[in-house]
């Protein structure tokens, strides 16, 4: 099986030859056919060091675009890979050494998921002094309700864990150009619908958190993430019943993250809509609560619940919440 890394970059010099270095690194390198990197429109040093990277390593191939958004930059990619599978990784972000190792075997083994990927680490210290395993869904190839459990629980499944079967892109089609944000949901509900997913144990990625991620800010997601419920409860009206606690999630996560900024009047004002949405969600009684903490307390109460709701998931995978929510 050979394997094509499409890359984007967007003025991240700082970090894109880690990121690069990170794919050249992985434990199963030789599977790996070529390195895409789409240079969208960065005005820092970035031409110049992936420039670099191209002279030291022949399986780079740049594309330079003038700014067409990630979307666009990831399905020129796609449409220049040539590779059986297509993995993704975003240019402020980094592989585990044996990402591709364990994803490949997984696949090799008679796995007939269309899509397969990985928890993450979450970090955004140099240090990694502040690294956080976060434990995503876990989805199997098996799974008949792999639709319905990702429209109600939403991964969430970070692009630069992916790898994907080209059959499935072919399938299903690329990114949703229309979305400037939430892209990745868009086409996993897509994926889910005609497709399996296959959770591979352990981190794969390092994903960064600074200033200019897209995804900094979950509340002003909101208004795209409610489109795509509102858009799917239509598409598949099986799915219209689980909405309204797919939207409680949504806010509740929204509201639970900016209560962590120190934003917890906005967050109280997101957490209240939760409820309205589901009076019955436990996750939003237990934000609230953390909305509530003394300031002083909360960092280390938030850690600790955190890690605490993360072990539980790689232990339940989700199962019992899901099984509830279709009462």
């Amino acid at each position: 099986m050979s394997v094509s890394v499409i890359m984007t970059c967007h003025n991240e010099e700082r970090f894109i030859v880690q990121a690069v270095e990170s794919v050249i690194n992985q434990t199963a390198s030789s599977h790996i056919k070529e390195i895409i990197i789409v240079n969208d429109g960065s005005k820092d040093g970035s031409s110049e060091v992936i420039a670099s990277l191209g002279r030291r390593e022949p399986r780079v191939h740049v594309l330079t675009t003038a700014g067409i958004g990630l979307s666009s930059a990831r399905n020129l990619a796609i449409r220049h890979a040539a590779g059986d599978l297509i993995a993704i990784l975003d240019g402020d972000d980094f592989w585990a050494e044996d990402k591709l190792e364990r994803q490949l075997a997984v696949l090799g083994n008679g796995c007939k998921a269309g899509l397969v990927y990985g928890d993450f680490v979450d970090f955004s210290a140099p240090d990694l002094s502040d690294a956080l395993h976060v434990a995503v869904r876990r989805y199997r190839a098996d799974q008949c309700d792999t639709l319905t459990t990702y429209f109600l629980l939403d991964g969430p499944i970070v692009p630069s864990s992916m790898v994907m079967r080209r059959e499935m892109v072919e399938d299903i089609g690329v990114f949703n150009e229309a979305f400037r944000a939430g892209e990745d949901t868009e086409f996993c509900m897509r994926a889910a619908e005609r497709w399996t997913f296959q959770h591979v144990a352990g981190a794969l990625v390092y994903k960064r958190r600074h200033g200019s991620n897209i995804t900094r800010r979950l509340d002003a997601l909101l208004p795209v993430a409610e489109g795509v419920t509102r858009e799917w409860a239509m598409r598949r009206p099986e799915l219209a019943h689980l909405a309204r606690r797919r939207n409680a999630r949504l806010y509740a996560k929204a509201g639970n993250d900016c209560v962590a900024q120190g934003e917890k009047k906005r967050g109280a004002r997101l957490l209240i809509r939760a409820m309205w949405h589901d009076p019955l969600s436990w996750r939003v009684y237990v934000y609230i609560l953390l909305c509530v903490l003394p300031r002083g307390m909360e960092p280390q109460v938030r850690r600790a619940a955190k890690l605490l709701f993360y072990r539980a998931l790689r232990k339940g995978s989700g199962i019992d919440e899901y099984r509830g929510a279709q009462r």
